[in-house]
Order: structure tokens, then sequence, then C-alpha cells
């Protein structure tokens, strides 16, 4: 991650043809969208502004109606400039716009990786949904669009991401890897959460600071659908839960979710571990959390220089 020393923002761009489900994905990630819900087009860009470690950030939501593609394309000093992280979106179920929206990338794509020598590209495979998501036909889509896209990325790394707005957890790690992926501190974290998660039968565990990206994760697929659809629920009801505590549990669905809320160096975090109550075993503990937590602490404590 790193800063523009001129304007000091980081501008994030999400591109896609008209209904490819760049609007929900930036709602679901900040917790403001809602299965079944049906966002109105977006005329020209919306743009929202947030901070990422003290850092102003702004995303670009580009409406992909072709009357606003044009006018990208024909000013691209103005709408296309300074961009720092590209994420496209393509509708994976939507293969007629398959073409359109390889052509449309492909000329965004041209004028920004000339004037970004520092451009990450992702793109982000949508509308994956779990009930097609282990259809063959889909996984050959995705294997025939990836080796498009890469003949047009030549000689530059990109991000593939499959992702779906049922699975929520998608979404925020397909956002959250190519900002943050690459800080020392998400990969120790990881590294953390796996060990806790394997001595501790947790099936997921993540920590998002200030509420919106992540920076680790462990995630195993034991019952997936399970998993899937209790973390689903859990990922509606969060916004309305509310912690006055360290660390608080709710049951969803078979599972049991464990909130911890903190903050260190200035930075708020949240903890979340998901642990299968049809397990016969004991529950983590609040010892072994308050144990992760003061982990966590000492990693944002060595890596804050890094952070700012």
């Amino acid at each position: 991650m790193e800063k523009n020393p001129e304007t000091d923002i980081m501008k994030i761009a999400m591109v896609g043809l008209a209904n490819a489900g760049k609007t929900s994905i930036v709602k679901t990630i900040r917790k403001t969208y809602h299965i079944g819900e049906s966002p109105s087009p977006t005329k020209s860009v919306q743009r929202s502004i947030f901070k990422i470690f003290g850092q102003n950030s702004i995303v670009w939501d580009y409406g992909g109606q072709e009357e606003y593609r044009n006018s990208y394309l024909d000013k691209p000093g103005r709408f296309l400039s300074d961009i720092r992280y590209l994420f496209f979106v393509i509708d994976i179920q939507d293969t007629n716009s398959f073409d359109e929206a390889l052509k449309y990338f492909s000329d965004v794509y041209d004028f920004i990786h000339e004037h970004t020598p520092q451009l990450i590209v992702s793109i982000m495979f949508h509308k994956k949904d779990p009930k097609i998501a282990k259809d063959p036909e889909i996984k050959e889509r995705i294997r025939k669009l990836k080796r498009k896209f890469g003949a047009i990325l030549v000689n530059r790394e990109v991000g593939y991401y499959e992702t779906s707005v049922y699975d929520a957890l998608t979404l925020l790690t397909s956002i959250s890897l190519p900002i943050l992926g690459d800080l020392p501190i998400y990969n120790k974290i990881s590294v953390l959460f796996a060990n806790y998660a394997i001595q501790n039968s947790v099936d997921y565990m993540n920590l998002t600071v200030d509420n919106l990206l992540e920076l680790g994760k462990f995630r195993i697929f034991r019952k997936n659908q399970e998993f899937l659809d209790a973390s689903m629920e859990f990922y509606k009801e969060f916004g309305n839960l509310e912690i006055d505590s360290k660390i608080r549990a709710y049951n969803f669905e078979g599972y049991r979710f464990i909130i911890v809320q903190g903050k260190v160096e200035d930075y708020d975090y949240t903890l979340n571990v998901a642990h299968p109550l049809s397990l016969d075993q004991d529950m983590p503990t609040e010892e072994g959390l308050n144990q992760i937590l003061q982990k966590i602490n000492e990693l944002f404590v060595e890596y804050h220089p890094l952070l700012t």
C-alpha cells in the first residue's frame, strides 16, 4: 500500500459493464447491502471516501452504461488518472457480455497502465454464486476468461478472484488482499490465526481494521455450505448488534460467532471467530482469545511504522 505523495489520496477504481455488480460489491464491503436488493444503476461516477490506516482513500464506482463508458474513454485524463488499484468486475453468468467486457477492459487498461506504472490490477469473476460454484461450465468460463485477460495484461501481475454477494467473505478478501496483502503483518496475522484455528477446531478467523478491510484471515471448508449459510446470516445481522463488552458471542445456524473489538495504535479492529457447535470440543476460551489479542497488539506495535 503506497501513498500518493502529491495528493495523499489513494484512488481505488471499481470498473465494469452495467449490471456487473460493482455497486453491490461496494455496498457489501461497507455492510450496507441487503441480499435481494437491486441497486439503482450508477450514474457516471459515485465516490466513497474513507481512511485506510489514516490515509485518505476514495473508491470510484464507475457506472457501466455505454454512454458513461464512452465519456470515460473520451476524457481519460479526467476520469482514469491517478488510479492505484483497478478492480474490473465481470458478470460470470452473462456470457453474452464477455466480448464487450474484454474490449472495455482493454480500452481502460491501455490508458491507465501507461500513466500509472505501479498500478495493481484485480479481475473479479463476480456472481459465482454458491448454487453454481461447482458447475464445470462455470469453471471452464473462468479458465477461458483468465487466458483472454492474460493476453491483454502482458508482463503485468494480476489477481483473479471469484466472488459473490452471497458469500461476503469472498468480497472482503478480494478487496483487501490487493491493498493490504503485501504488508508483512497480513501474513504474520494469517499464520497466527492458522495455528490457533487448527489447535481449537475453529473454521474461520479474520481481523478487520476500521470495520472495512481484512488484515489477516484463516478459513477452512469443513462444511462449506453450512458455514456459508451461517456466515451470511451473521454478516447481515452484524451491523445491528450492540457491542458493549470486549468479547461477545452469538449462535447462528450451527456456529458460534465470537466478536472481539479493540483499539491499538489509533486503529479500531474487529476479530471474528467462527466455531462449529456440532463438534464435541470446548469453545475457544476468553483466555485463549486474549492471548491472540496480545500477539495482535504486539504485531501492530512492531509494524506500525510501515502502516502510516
